[in-house]
């Protein structure tokens, strides 16, 4: 009964902040925005005693509200799944979204709808509650469709920037490219399976003798990797995630942390006894994970947006998620989402500062010398790139490893030369993390003497979250080391989730990522800090590779020019042709044009001279008396001329 209050409080709290903060902005009024974050605290609270509840329970049984859908064939419960897997997610998103709604409460303060805005986040934490907490494939993706709405509201808040509205719709389109993957996958369950229900479907899975041909269970499983693909921004459906930079700091902090990003991962995990009979699903992943760091890494390192060079740091470690997934460690795969939740999180709001500070500039390259000015924010920015870039003590340190570890232990196919492109990415990931670093706070100052002027701390409501971060950045590597791998803390993972036994590996493989992760370091460091001029020297010796990673691989480019613009030629042509030239000219349109004529035509006969109308009653009268008389004189013939007219 716990279970069941505090769910619906955890779930109801953000859904109401969002309908009071619409009604209040509907009614022009725009006080009141410590309702909307003090309901996400409220929601915090309740997924905490939800995770207390759980990690001290063996009852994982949905707890129903109501019953949405009832046939002869299907019956859909409309309820709450809190398992360990959804419980722990829940305390993420929760955590996550309430720092982002304190932050924008001084981010947002000059905007004429600050309301909107936090509705519009209370609606994105909902949806994405309401993701992890489905006991059902159907409301499950309710959640999942309510997340990419509520991801298009927010990346076009700033709906008078065509640049903003151009990027929420593309990141609408692509994401509604791998839903229909996700759509094809339930199809295809339901086909096999009869059964939309979680547990029903994980119990199936588990009898051998009522699984489907494994035709069926890897075209599933490559279905559901196409619909993660297209919501956690990977290779080949990726490029809406840098245009979400669009939206404010604080939508790139919850998305790139806690939500939508990490849906898709949410659902390969979710569905990881499925992908351990699905092995060419799993070897595919693969291929997308590691292709997906190597693009994002890359690209990264060319980059001047503060925020995009951020958002592909996001791909490349959800990358990193997928490879996990793909060796079988499901466990590592959501214990790195959890610390990567803290310190992306962090270096977003740590961008934000930085731009809140210079005037709402993102250009690197018109940044540098930060250090004196904004202190704190260049203290909290070097604890989030050491755990971003793996260094002991911190965060990422004891997740990314472990994801490395795994992929070496897996059996997966050439699992060493995989390893040997993790050490490569660790390298990547440095570079393009302290160039950011460095480039912001580090050498002279390349703003304008206005800017400059202008430079301002944050205060109170944007530190914070930040210090709260920090905290979180050291500490909960270890926390969750104990909470979801060892689970020497009285954790355990659900039946549900496949676990991988984590072997041991020797001293060279484990102390290797670390080797690299300092190469990442020092490399940037000399080159940008000792040597300065060395960074515009390797751009003139490369002028053709600093192009194709600042132009992200011409990837955009390819899908505007050979799918983008023939599809609209196509469907000018179609409109032209087919809609206008055919359907409505025989149609509508033609219909309408006979219609016209022959009123044209009748109405000639309307000239207005009494005459003409006299002889036309005139003529009307001669003509029924003489089809009288003729059928007085050929009484056989009318009979017959009678039968055909009554038969027609």
């Amino acid at each position: 009964m716990n279970s069941f209050k505090l769910g619906c409080l955890c779930l109801g709290s953000p859904l109401l902040g969002a309908i009071f903060s619409y009604i209040r902005a509907y009614n022009n009024r725009q006080s009141g925005c410590w309702i909307p974050v003090a309901v996400v605290g409220i929601s915090f609270l309740a997924a905490c005693g939800i995770f207390y509840e759980v990690a001290n329970t063996d009852l994982h049984d949905p707890i129903n509200f109501f019953t949405w859908i009832k046939s002869e064939c299907i019956r859909i419960d409309w309820g709450l799944l809190l398992d360990p897997l959804s419980s722990s997610m829940i305390l993420i998103v929760t955590f996550i979204s309430f720092l982002v709604h304190l932050y924008s409460l001084e981010y947002m303060q000059n905007e004429p709808n600050k309301l909107t805005f936090l509705g519009h986040l209370n609606l994105f934490t909902f949806m994405m509650l309401l993701l992890v907490c489905a006991p059902n494939m159907l409301q499950f993706f309710c959640g999942w469709e309510g997340v990419g709405l509520a991801s298009y509201l927010l990346i076009g808040y700033w709906y008078e920037k065509p640049s903003a509205t151009n990027a929420s719709i593309k990141a609408f389109v692509m994401n509604r490219i791998g839903d229909i993957g996700l759509v094809l996958a339930l199809g295809a369950i339901f086909a096999q399976f009869q059964t939309f229900d979680f547990h029903a479907f994980f119990n199936l899975l588990k009898d051998s003798e009522s699984l489907p041909q494994s035709f069926w269970l890897n075209a599933i499983g490559l279905f559901l990797l196409v619909g993660a693909m297209g919501k956690s921004g990977q290779f080949g459906l990726h490029t809406w995630l840098p245009d979400a930079m669009e939206a404010p700091t604080p939508v790139s902090a919850l998305l790139h942390a806690a939500t939508m990003v990490t849906a898709g991962v949410f659902l390969i995990i979710r569905f990881s006894p499925l992908f351990e009979l699905a092995p060419i699903a799993k070897q595919v992943m693969m291929l997308i994970g590691i292709a997906t760091c190597f693009f994002a890494g890359t690209v990264a390192i060319a980059q001047t947006d503060i925020k995009k060079v951020i958002a592909y740091s996001t791909c490349s470690q959800l990358g990193m998620m997928f490879m996990a997934c793909s060796a079988g460690a499901y466990s590592v795969a959501f214990f790195h989402l959890f610390t990567h939740a803290f310190f992306k999180a962090l270096l977003f709001l740590c961008a934000g500062s930085v731009i809140h500070a210079m005037s709402h500039e993102q250009n690197i390259s018109k940044m540098g010398g930060l250090k004196s000015y904004l202190p704190s924010s260049y203290f909290a920015m070097i604890i989030g790139t050491l755990a971003l870039t793996g260094f002991p003590f911190f965060a990422g340190y004891y997740s990314k490893d472990l994801i490395f570890e795994s992929v070496y232990l897996s059996k997966i196919p050439f699992n060493v030369v995989c390893y040997g492109l993790c050490l490569i990415l660790t390298l990547i990931t440095g570079l393009y993390s302290w160039r950011l670093l460095f480039l912001v706070f580090h050498g002279k100052s390349n703003a304008d003497e206005h800017v400059v002027a202008h430079i301002h701390k944050a205060g109170r409501k944007m530190q914070y979250p930040i210090y709260l971060l920090v905290f979180g950045s050291i500490v909960m590597g270890y926390v969750g080391l104990k909470l979801f791998i060892d689970q020497s803390l009285g954790f355990t993972w659900s039946d549900s989730i496949v676990q991988q036994n984590l072997g041991h590996v020797s001293f060279l493989v484990e102390k290797l990522p670390l080797v690299f992760a300092i190469f990442g370091f020092v490399i940037p460091y000399y080159i940008y800090l000792v040597k300065p001029s060395a960074a515009s020297n390797l751009i003139k010796q490369f002028p053709s590779l600093h192009k194709f990673l600042q132009n992200m691989w011409y990837i955009d480019k390819i899908y505007y020019q050979k799918i983008a613009i023939p599809f609209v030629k196509l469907g000018d042509f179609v409109y032209k042709s087919g809609d206008r030239g055919i359907i409505d000219k025989l149609g509508p349109d033609g219909f309408a044009s006979v219609a016209l004529k022959l009123g044209n035509r009748f109405q000639k006969l309307q000239t207005g001279y009494l005459f003409h109308y006299g002889f036309i009653a005139i003529f009307g009268v001669v003509l029924i008396l003489g089809a009288y008389l003729v059928m007085q004189t050929f009484p056989q013939l009318s009979k017959k001329i009678l039968l055909i007219m009554g038969r027609l």
